[in-house]
């Protein structure tokens, strides 16, 4: 795509230490994510992958690899977890009870569950917690991660989550809830230590749920997005001889790029539909530079099978 609003090389802010990546449903946020703990720990870094997912897709990127709850190697210098809110609390009860297999029980009371399920974002302190703790482990004096991606759950669970520390803060000023928002509020707000990244397609739907996560997020909260990953863009095929192309996709005569086609009329219409789709896209992408974020480039990869289509997204990523 030529527009220039699309960075093709990833900036500085893909290299923070901890990642929050967001997105509508179905965008590819979890290939994003996937790619991002990849191109990291290829690097070397120490990386955790974690998931919040009752549907997983690591055991699909990464074939053998299973999804769980407890810490798990993937790959060289990359390890996956399933971040679910029901471990989650089950582990922070141990902790703070000491009485690990009593609070399991408690925690799978029915009446608990409605008590916390009460509870306006427990959903949402119990996995940050969980996230600030791996922050701030430790081996020796450097960190015990290099990096953490989280695949965050979808906008409107995860402007819940970006919510949650500072509405807490509004409410309680003291005790264990309020030492954790502090220290989930510090995170988020650290801009040299975090990243909160978007994932949209150019489509419609996306887009304006993207432009009202970071409306929100930004209106409502002291958390600011630092990138917008447009992912499945499609390439701007003429654009050397934009005009040529275009005259030639409207059934202009042109030998050459009809030799490319092998004279294909059905080729010629696919690729008349794939411009005009490419066109829809960059009138998007304008659309959405009005938030001001900045905006890079994951491009369309034309593969059905998740693994392969990770490989390649990592192999665009290893280039920048």
């Amino acid at each position: 795509m030529s527009s220039p609003l699309l960075q093709t090389e990833l900036g500085a802010v893909f290299d923070r230490r901890f990642l929050f990546v967001t997105g509508k449903g179905g965008v590819g946020k979890s290939l994003i994510s996937a790619a991002l703990a990849v191109r990291a720990a290829r690097r070397g870094e120490r990386t955790l992958w974690v998931e919040m997912s009752e549907s997983p897709r690591g055991g699909h990127f990464f074939p053998g690899f299973e999804p769980r709850y407890e810490l798990a190697p993937v790959q060289d210098q990359l390890w996956g977890m399933n971040l679910r809110v029901q471990p989650a609390i089950e582990e922070y009860l141990a902790v703070a009870f000491k009485i690990p297999f009593l609070t399991r029980l408690i925690a799978r009371n029915t009446l608990f569950q409605v008590l916390t399920g009460a509870l306006p974002g427990l959903d949402s302190l119990i996995p940050l917690g969980k996230i600030w703790y791996e922050l701030g482990r430790r081996r020796g004096r450097s960190p015990y991660w290099d990096r953490i991606v989280l695949d965050a759950p979808a906008t409107g669970h995860a402007l819940a989550m970006l919510r949650f520390p500072q509405a807490a803060l509004d409410i309680v000023k003291s005790g264990n809830v309020a030492d954790r928002a502090r220290e989930i509020d510090a995170i988020l707000g650290d801009r040299a230590l975090t990243g909160l990244i978007a994932v949209t397609t150019l489509d419609e739907l996306p887009v304006d749920e993207t432009r009202d996560l970071l409306s929100h997020v930004h209106d409502e909260t002291d958390y600011r997005f630092e990138a917008i990953v447009c992912n499945e863009v499609l390439p701007n095929i003429g654009q050397d001889e934009s005009s040529r192309y275009r005259d030639w996709l409207g059934g202009e005569p042109d030998t050459e790029l009809d030799s490319l086609v092998a004279g294909d009329d059905a080729s010629r219409r696919r690729l008349s539909w794939l411009e005009d789709r490419r066109c829809s896209q960059q009138a998007r992408a304008n659309h959405l530079s009005a938030s001001q974020v900045p905006m890079f480039r994951a491009p369309w990869i034309p593969l059905t099978d998740e693994a392969e289509l990770l490989d390649a997204m990592i192999d665009e990523f290893a280039r920048t």
